[in-house]
Parts: C-alpha cells; structure tokens; sequence
C-alpha cells in the first residue's frame, strides 16, 4: 500500500467501533476485527499479532516493560500517542508496511528521544526531526506525520518534494523561525493549524494562502464579507481560526471539505453559505462562533465531525439536511438554538449532542432514528419532541424524561386529528402564517418541508392507513 487517503482514513476509524470483538493470539492483546486496541502485558519483546493492521490510540501507552516492538508487513497505521510514555522502548522493528502514524505516538520513548537522526522516519513517514536551517525533506517522505517539526525553531525554510502528499495537524506548528515553504505540489491533505505561529503564514503577503492540490491553508486578509476562491477543493484545518473581522463566507461548489476547527473563534461570524458539494465538516469546524445566527447544512455532507458547532451561543437555527449522524457535541453550549429541522435519514444522535441547549423547546425526529446517547439532551428542560408514535426515538426519548408528542401536531393542541391536517392546508394556501416552530411541529412525514404531503399523511394516520 503505497498510501492511504485521508478521507479513507476517517470513515475507517470510523468503522471499526461497529464491528464484533473477535479473538485475538493471546490474552494481552484485545484486538477488535483487526484493530488492536490494548495491550496488556509486560514483555519486554513484543511481536504484533499478524491479524492487526492498524495499532489503535493510546493501545501501549504508559506501558514501562516493552523494549522492543516487532511490527509485521500487515500493519498500515499506527495511531495517536500508541507508545506514549513507554520509557523503555528503544526499537521498533519492521515498519516496512507504515503509512500513517499518529500524533504523539512515540512521545516520552528512547526510541524518539534519543534519536539523533536529521529525520526520523518509520517506513515512508517522516514522524520526527532534528533538522535546523534550511531543510530538504527526503525524496522517499510520503507524508509528514503530526507535530513532526512543533516548537523547531532552528528551522528556516522547508522545501517539501513531490512525493509527499500529506502533512500532518500541527506538523510546523510553533517553528517561529520558519519563513519560507517551497515545493508540496502534490499534497492533497494538509492537517489542521500545520503551519500555525509560524513567519511563512504571519508575513505571507496573499490573501488567501492556498498550496499543493488546490488546498486553503490560511486566510490572512480582514475582510468583513469573504468569498473563497473557486479553485480552492479543501479548506484545510485552522484556515480561518481566530479571524475577528470576517462576519460572512461564502464557498463555492468546488470546495469539497472543510477541516478541523477551520473558523473556531471567529467570533464576528455572522453567516455561512456552504456548498451544495460539500462532503465532509470535521471537528470543532465552527466551534465557538459565538454571533453565528443559523446554519443550513446541505444534503451532499456525508460526515460532520464532533462538536462540529459547540459554543455558536447565538445560534437559533439549524437545518440539517444532511443525513449524516447527529455526531457528539454537534450543538453543545448553543445556548440561543431554538430549533433544528433534522433529515428524515439520520440514524443517530450522539453524546452530549445538544448538551446545555437551554433554549432549546423543539425537536422533531423522524422514526429513522435508531440510536439515542443518554446524555444527548443534558441540560435542556424545556425540550418537547415531535416523533412518530410508538417508533424508537418516541420511547427512547421518553425514557429519558422528556416530553413526546405525537408528530404532526401543526395547531398546538396536544392532539393529531383532522384539524391539524386542515390547519396545514390552510398554511399551504397562505390562509394562516405559521411560525418556525410551528412548521416543525406539523411535520409529519419528515422530508424536511411542510406542504400539503403532510397534510395527506396526517389524514392516512387518522385512517389507519399507515
């Protein structure tokens, strides 16, 4: 496997918590469908069981028998901080198959620490560097691991060759000296606040800082209203982190990602208008956005990451057309957040997802929701949820102590009946106005919109047809 796109990446560790635990060689290693997530005993030689190919966060961390690790040609990727804080180790053997390695996964070893190498390399990735001045990555580098170079501040320059197509969150980060970047025309991926506190971002006189295949690393004008460029694909991690001036953006539908915490802390945020291209927002994108007034999350985004909008305390509306998963803390802190239109696909709601939303009085879910975290609605009290009757979320949601009706409830009486089906007659033929909530509470068939398919399916309810 010469590499493995980051994308790919994602939805794989993504994967691996639904899968069954299956047995592993010996009991000191718990291994789920080829993940190995622990290790547990105290041999000074460890040899990876040959059924695992990826080496999970934290799996040896703190662990001070193992001296030696003997990787095998199937383990692909190693994970954030593995070997953290083994103080023994001193070899890692066979790494000849590695294509990921993880944030601080060797950090407070011998194996790293004392490394005197000018690049310290496990198979093609390049995890550490004692390097100063003006550096040349190696040709045989496909990508820089995280935080590979933090807090350097020997180094100059940076010329990244074309065989490397992923640089790593915060590989750059903090090498104040650091003035120029050269090369890395074929990078495809560039992590999250890479080049962040360095001279190469703070004195870079363009606008809009985009390298490799077409990637936004850094915004650095003061606009109020911005309109990313239409042949940026990707806007990386950290682009417009902390910016106090921008107070709308605009993507245009070339833009295929955005990556972790790219607006956290823009506080003059107002609005955002993403692209109906969209794949993927990953975590904390706009997290602490505190005047950002609604979000409409388009139908094309296959993956929002954790705590995607935490602490937007001015948020009132959100409309997720997507039908990705309600992920972890998507909405925590959003203080303001009156009411969310959630797709009729979305099949669960995460941990702490609308954590401390006390403002929140309206929800509904459509019986496409097949998973409920206990503490999804943690801190909300006034919370009542429109759901279909007797459906999973209806009993689910009702367990936890919140108020259900029974979806379809436009005029606010506590009942389904045919009133309801003509109040949204009426609405349809502009006779009565209905306000947000209202609209919400009147959808009955959950496709996102309130219009006379509702009214019908109100009807074939009361029929018994459905």
């Amino acid at each position: 496997m010469k590499k493995i796109s980051v994308f790919i990446l994602i939805f794989a560790v993504a994967l691996c918590s639904l899968f069954v635990l299956t047995p592993s060689a010996s009991d000191e290693f718990v291994v789920e469908d080829g993940v190995l997530l622990t290790y547990t005993g105290s041999e000074s030689v460890v040899d990876i069981p040959a059924d695992v190919y990826y080496i999970a966060d934290g799996a040896f961390k703190g662990n001070s028998h193992i001296r030696t690790v003997n990787l095998h040609s199937g383990v692909y990727l190693i994970g954030n901080e593995a070997f953290s804080g083994c103080t023994t180790l001193k070899n890692v053997n066979n790494p000849y198959s590695v294509s990921f390695v993880g944030a601080y996964a060797f950090e407070n070893t011998p194996f790293y620490n004392n490394n005197e190498a000018e690049f310290i390399c496990l198979n093609n990735v390049l995890i550490g560097s004692n390097a100063k001045g003006d550096v040349t990555i190696p040709d045989n580098v496909g990508s820089v691991a995280a935080y590979a170079f933090v807090g350097n501040t020997s180094v100059t320059s940076v010329y990244i060759p074309d065989s490397v197509s992923e640089v790593g969150e915060g590989a750059f980060l903090n090498c104040t000296a650091l003035k120029a970047v050269t090369g890395g025309k074929n990078l495809s991926y560039i992590g999250s606040l890479a080049f962040y506190s360095t001279e190469f971002i703070k004195t870079n006189s363009d606008e809009f800082l985009i390298m490799g295949e077409d990637i936004l690393v850094s915004y650095n004008g003061n606009s109020e209203q911005v309109s990313v460029p239409e042949s940026v694909r990707s806007i990386a991690g950290g682009a417009f982190y902390g910016n106090r001036s921008i107070k709308s953006v605009t993507l245009s539908e070339n833009v295929k990602s955005i990556g972790v915490r790219s607006f956290m802390n823009c506080t003059s945020l107002e609005s955002v208008n993403l692209s109906e291209e969209l794949m993927m927002i990953e975590k904390e994108a706009f997290a602490k956005c505190k005047n950002l007034k609604e979000i409409t999350v388009p139908s094309s985004v296959k993956l929002l990451g954790e705590s995607v909008f935490f602490g937007c305390s001015s948020l009132k509306f959100a409309d997720l057309n997507s039908a990705a998963s309600v992920s972890d803390g998507l909405f925590a802190e959003c203080t303001s957040l009156e009411y969310v239109l959630l797709n009729h696909e979305i099949k669960s709601i995460g941990k702490n997802a609308f954590k401390d939303c006390s403002a929140l009085e309206n929800l509904a879910i459509s019986d496409s929701v097949t998973s409920v975290a206990d503490d999804a609605f943690e801190g909300v009290d006034k919370l009542t949820v429109s759901a279909k009757k007797d459906s999973y979320p209806y009993k689910a949601i009702s367990d936890l102590g919140i108020n259900v009706i029974q979806s379809g409830d436009a005029n606010f009486d506590g009942k389904v009946n045919i009133k309801d089906a003509s109040y949204v007659q009426k609405y349809v033929a502009s006779i009565v106005e209905l306000s947000p909530l209202e609209a919400l509470r009147g959808e009955a068939n959950f496709d996102g919109k309130l219009n006379i398919r509702d009214a019908t399916h109100i009807q074939k309810v009361l029929a018994g047809l459905i």
